[in-house]
């Protein structure tokens, strides 16, 4: 007996199970994606507000919390809808009576992805303008527009009513001017990778330039002084240049008169250095070995006035045929010893007597 009311406790247990996992199976709600966007002003925006994507609901409105300067409003939409990475979201009001909703674009069409939890920046994030606002705003500038706006006059309606006339009557020319300018800027756009590649350049240049700032501030500096002196001296330049334009006339006066004579002179030069130069290797030479010779010429007389000669050939006259019969004769000293010796005296000391006399 006490056997049935167990199995009847496990078949319930059991079906209870199944149930619950059918349920959390089939009916069990899809996981959510979440996206917050920043916005200046959220009139009308409340947790509950529907999202749509292209008109079409896909989410609602969680949450609405304020962050310092902006608002936070955070969505959950369908898993199944993706967002691009710098999409936009829009408060809309169709009407004056629906409740707004937030509209989140463009459509995704492939790309990078706004990921779960990413944030709409404040930048790309619309309110609507109300009608209180934009009242303020128009009041704020006819205000400025009269005569007693900002200034404390009628000089910005004077401003503007100087324009109109200067304006009136120059239509075409206007319009002659924008479409030409509209035809400019496309020349432009059609040459963008060159005008990109010349501000590269031009980039390039300024950089130079400011690495390079002392350097091109002395070159102005020295520039400036140069034209300080030019002006100091502007008179003795005058005067200069003028000294010169005289005698370069003189110059073509001289040649006009003499030119043919010039010529050959000219010739005849132009022969002379061909010979230099064919010469020059001898000219060379000397003039190396110049400045040698007079220098042994000036040390070869010595300060008791003796000239240093070294002959290379004997003074003795016994060793010629000729002279030997008369050294046996007349035993001189040029007979016999060293003979002239040097340095040799000058001049030299030729006394017969003491010749004679084999003095020594």
């Amino acid at each position: 007996m006490n056997r049935r009311p167990s199995r009847l406790i496990a078949l319930g247990c059991a079906a209870a199970l199944l149930i619950a996992g059918g349920w959390y199976v089939l009916l069990r709600p899809a996981p959510a994606h979440v996206v917050s966007a920043d916005f200046a002003t959220v009139d009308g925006i409340y947790p509950g507000n529907k999202v749509h994507v292209l008109g079409v609901p896909v989410g609602v409105v969680e949450q609405v919390n304020p962050r310092g300067p902006v608002v936070r409003v955070v969505m959950r939409i369908r898993p199944d809808i993706a967002l691009p990475a710098d999409a936009h979201a829009y408060i809309m009001s169709p009407q004056l009576i629906s409740d707004r909703f937030v509209e989140l674009g463009p459509a995704y069409a492939g790309g990078p992805a706004l990921a779960d939890g990413g944030v709409i920046p404040a930048e790309r994030a619309h309110s609507p303008i109300r009608w209180d606002e934009l009242m303020s705003s128009l009041d704020t500038v006819v205000s400025a527009l009269g005569p007693d706006g900002a200034g404390g006059g009628d000089d910005l309606g004077a401003l503007l009513h100087s324009a109109a006339s200067s304006a009136d009557g120059t239509g075409p020319r206007l319009r002659t001017a924008i479409t030409r300018l509209a035809g400019a800027t496309d020349v432009l756009a059609g040459d963008r990778e060159q005008l990109g590649a010349l501000i590269g350049n031009l980039d390039v240049l300024v950089r130079a330039l400011a690495e390079h700032r002392s350097t091109v501030d002395s070159l102005a500096a020295g520039v400036r002084r140069a034209s300080e002196d030019y002006g100091g001296q502007r008179l003795h330049l005058d005067q200069t240049i003028g000294r010169l334009s005289r005698t370069l006339a003189q110059a073509d006066m001289l040649i006009r008169e003499h030119g043919g004579e010039l010529t050959g002179s000219v010739h005849d030069l132009a022969g002379t250095t061909a010979q230099v130069a064919a010469q020059r290797e001898q000219l060379s030479e000397v003039l190396t070995t110049l400045p040698l010779v007079f220098g042994n010429f000036s040390r070869a007389v010595t300060e008791d006035e003796r000239l240093r000669i070294r002959l290379n050939i004997s003074s003795n006259l016994a060793q010629f045929p000729a002279t030997a019969r008369l050294c046996e004769r007349f035993p001189v000293p040029l007979c016999s010893g060293p003979g002239l010796v040097n340095p040799i005296p000058f001049p030299p000391n030729l006394d017969p007597l003491h010749t004679m006399a084999g003095g020594g």
